[in-house]
């Protein structure tokens, strides 16, 4: 099987190898075409607007000069595009107006997909977009596109100014139609939704894109060097933009909302109403700040909660709106992770150890109360970001009650904290930055030693070339906690790379370390400590196609691994990775894994200074993925992972998800995974006072079932279902074993049953209708049951009927939100 391992890798490799003397001339090539040079056009200011109706018939639009010869981003970077496509811009004082006109000599063959806001990226339908960045530094800006269809997206740079995130929702008109000659979209994009100098006279940076979904063309008006890694920086310029005034923003949300739920603790629904407000205001043409007042989160999408047997806590995505949005120069320093805010109270399980006897536990809230938010972000003229964050949530109490006197009493689970934020982000030449962040978590508990401040300090910067074909990036933090009568705890931790990471061949050097004593986890997230790494990463990618290849990308990577206290060697790692795209838009992903010397794991013994020494292990996996614009695609995935020990361990695992597009506006995914530890080797207990610690052999089983459905009623309005069952169990072979300090086992006996069945079953049925700009209504019914029993399950039928019995919640909400902007309110008025 190995040696047949190896072969394929061989050849996922060959095509790399062979294009890479060709990719480097192209490069040459490419400088001296003036058509891949920067482009530049003038903006023209008028007096009336033109109506937003994806018409373009209005004679006024004749007088802005036009944005044509479209450059190919892919598959053939740097060619003439096969469409043709004029762009035309206007402005006022109040708005900029993007008119444009996509040919097509076959509109009848246009995909026309529906989807919802924001859905772009997996939206089977053609689509055209504009970048604008008003202080033309290829760094800050926005992007809105609008598909065919009539879907909008609005995008902003990541903070690491390689990609975009659509976490980010402005409010701007656009109106598209199919005409007998291609289609059209028109576009107005008020100044509230843009950030821009006061000045006289603007340059703003500028670039429009278009794709045509059936033959997969990307195409820019300007060039952008696929080689970079970037598109942001590539931009064209828009100038003479001319007396233009940042105007007031400032606008408000309120909202109302409604719950009734009914779960398994209560003999009756239970009825909940909220109010609260969002708030958007333009302090300068520079900075804005946003500031949410009793919010609910309560709509959000249920999260995928797993059986977790390892050492390390589960990462939830942030799916909460005030903290997706305008958050990315938080991101910096890689310090703050938003879901700590409003999480389990920090003294949760500390209720169970100090009950007496008698006692048990009537009410424990699982989530802190969050009283408010405020976030300031920016950036000055000369490309200083500043970023200012705080939020406040309240006491926690938890009510433990005595079960033969009947009396209570309340005990402190979280006092009234404050959480805050400050980023100073300096952008520099050639998409290069250096920031310097801190969080801060404040509790107001000074008698209760079990709580403390927690203060981590850092920076980030990258550094690129003008080429942006090498570059020095970095990142690096301290850590302090702040406590009453005990010695206070500081840490420290930094990530630095280096080597060529522009272009097809790359090279790069990592170093990674972290102190025994560093802990960012009060306000940020960190899997583990105590860490220090080094890495050689090298990687070919081709971007124009060859032979049956559209593009693929093959990297190799050797890690070795110590601890950063003591000094001992952890491991080496050995990666290969191959991801081809091939020109009829299927996908290979080939992912191989050695470890020559297996592990010394200091995590899974959860006791400080101990291991556990895995064997060699070897893992590999493929993902095959079909043509996705196709009405039937799907996805199938195999892994298999082997560890040399004397207990024959081994897991392996199936997936396949296929994809049904039944109408432009019904679609249904369905996704299947099992996964399966045999053998399988784990902590399950310790004895502190004797210094013992048990694991235990076990199979672990896991299965997991998810389906999403959508239909589209229009661009505007979407009904969407999403049903998830997730199955694990951990079944123990009666097979226990004490920790030695080399690493190894011997066996043991042990009679507790640690025997684990764990179901999570959630569906969320979402009904949206965005009634007005930046305003909609919600209806969302929530179903969920999470249980868990020692009584394990090996039928499918027997192990659904007993998480039914256990009893769920549902939920029924109604939320209506309402979006005033003081501009057009003054307008009317």
């Amino acid at each position: 099987m190995l040696r047949r391992l190896f072969l394929l890798i061989i050849i996922s490799a060959i095509p790399s190898m062979a294009c890479m003397s060709t990719g480097l001339k192209d490069r040459k090539d490419r400088a001296d075409d003036p058509v891949l040079r920067q482009k530049a056009m003038e903006a023209v200011k008028i007096t009336e607007a033109p109506v937003i109706d994806g018409k373009l018939d209005e004679e006024i639009w004749l007088k802005s000069e036009l944005a044509d010869n479209f450059v190919q981003y892919s598959p053939y970077s740097g060619s003439p595009s096969k469409f043709r496509t004029e762009v035309r811009i206007l402005y006022d004082n109040s708005a900029i107006y993007i008119g444009a006109m996509m040919y097509d000599p076959n509109p009848d063959s246009i995909y026309t997909e529906l989807g919802e806001r924001d859905s772009d990226y997996g939206l089977n339908a053609d689509q055209f977009a504009v970048d604008i960045s008003p202080y033309n530094d290829g760094i800050n800006g926005a992007t809105f596109k609008v598909s065919v269809s009539g879907v909008q997206s609005d995008k902003i740079p990541t903070s690491d100014h390689r990609s975009r995130s659509d976490t980010w929702d402005a409010v701007w008109e656009s109106r598209t139609s199919i005409i007998e000659n291609g289609w059209v979209a028109e576009i107005r994009i008020p100044y509230s939704a843009l950030r821009f100098p006061k000045a006289e006279v603007q340059t703003w940076g500028i670039n429009f894109w278009r794709e045509v979904r059936r033959s997969r063309e990307q195409s820019s008006w300007n060039y952008v060097d696929r080689e970079t890694g970037s598109t942001f920086n590539h931009l064209g310029e828009l100038s003479s933009i001319r007396d233009i005034e940042p105007p007031l923003r400032l606008s408000m949300t309120p909202y109302v909302s409604a719950y009734l739920e009914k779960n398994p603790y209560r003999s009756r629904p239970g009825f909940t109403y909220n109010g609260g407000l969002d708030l958007k205001y333009g302090i300068n043409e520079s900075f804005t700040l946003d500031a949410t007042l009793v919010p609910d989160f309560g709509q959000v999408q249920s999260d995928d909660r797993v059986l977790n047997l390892s050492p390390y806590e589960v990462r939830y995505n942030e799916k909460r709106p005030f903290f997706m949005e305008g958050t990315e120069l938080f991101n910096k320093g890689n310090i703050f992770y938003s879901r700590r805010i409003g999480s389990a109270p920090k003294g949760y399980y500390n209720v169970y150890d100090s009950l007496g006897p008698t006692e048990e536990v009537v009410y424990n809230p699982g989530e802190s109360s969050l009283i408010n938010a405020t976030k300031i972000s920016g950036r000055t003229k000369s490309g200083l970001g500043i970023g200012v964050f705080n939020a406040m949530t309240n006491s926690m109490y938890a009510t433990v009650e005595d079960i033969e006197s009947g009396d209570k009493r309340q005990v402190m689970t979280d006092p009234l904290t404050n959480y805050s934020m400050i980023v100073l982000d300096q952008s520099m030449k050639n998409n290069s930055y250096i920031s310097l962040v801190n969080t801060n978590v404040w509790r107001n508990a000074e008698k209760d030693e079990n709580f403390y401040t927690a203060n981590v300090s850092g920076t980030e910067f990258s550094i690129r070339d003008r080429s942006r074909q090498y570059s020095f990036s970095g990142q690096a933090a301290v850590s302090q906690k702040y406590y009453k009568d005990i010695e206070n705890d500081f840490g420290h931790a930094f990530h630095f790379r280096t080597g060529k990471t522009g272009g097809a061949l790359r090279l790069e050097y990592v170093l990674e370390a972290s102190s025994d004593t560093y802990d960012q986890n009060d306000m940020g997230y960190m899997k583990r400590n105590n860490e220090l790494q080094n890495q050689v990463n090298i990687s070919y990618n081709i971007f124009k196609p060859f032979w049956k290849i559209l593009n693929s990308r093959t990297s190799f990577s050797f890690m070795h691994m110590m601890l950063y206290v003591p000094r001992v060697f952890t491991g080496a790692e050995f990666n290969f990775n191959s991801n081809v795209t091939f020109i009829n838009h299927a996908m290979v992903f080939l992912r191989a894994r050695y470890k020559p010397y297996g592990e010394d794991d200091y995590y899974e013994p959860r006791v400080e200074g101990w291991f556990y020494h895995r064997g060699r292990e070897f893992a590999t996996n493929v993902w095959l993925s079909s043509d996705r614009s196709k009405k039937v695609s799907g996805n199938i995935r195999v892994s298999y992972n082997k560890i040399w020990s004397p207990y024959d361990q081994y897991q392996y695992s199936f997936s396949f998800g296929p994809t049904l597009k039944l109408t432009d506006r019904f679609s249904l995914n369905y996704d299947f995974e099992i996964r399966k530890r045999i053998n399988d080797i784990g902590y399950v207990d310790s004895n502190d006072e004797q210094e013992i610690i048990f694991f235990g052999l076990r199979n672990n089983m896991t299965v997991e079932n998810k389906l999403q459905t959508a239909y589209i009623f229009s661009a505007d309005s979407y009904l969407s279902l999403r049903l998830r069952h997730y199955w694990s169990r951990a079944d123990y072979l009666d097979q226990y074993y004490t920790l030695n300090t080399d690493g190894s086992l011997t066996d043991a006996d042990l009679d507790d049953n640690f025997d684990y069945n764990y179901n999570a079953w959630n569906i969320d049925l979402v009904y949206t209708w965005r009634f007005a700009p930046g305003s909609e209504m919600s209806v969302v019914w929530k179903n969920s049951i999470y249980s868990g029993t020692e009584q394990i399950f090996y039928d499918f039928g027997q192990n659904m009927r007993h998480m039914f019995e256990t009893g769920m919640t549902n939920s029924l909400s109604l939320k209506i939100l309402y979006y005033f902007d003081w501009m057009n309110l003054r307008k009317k008025s």
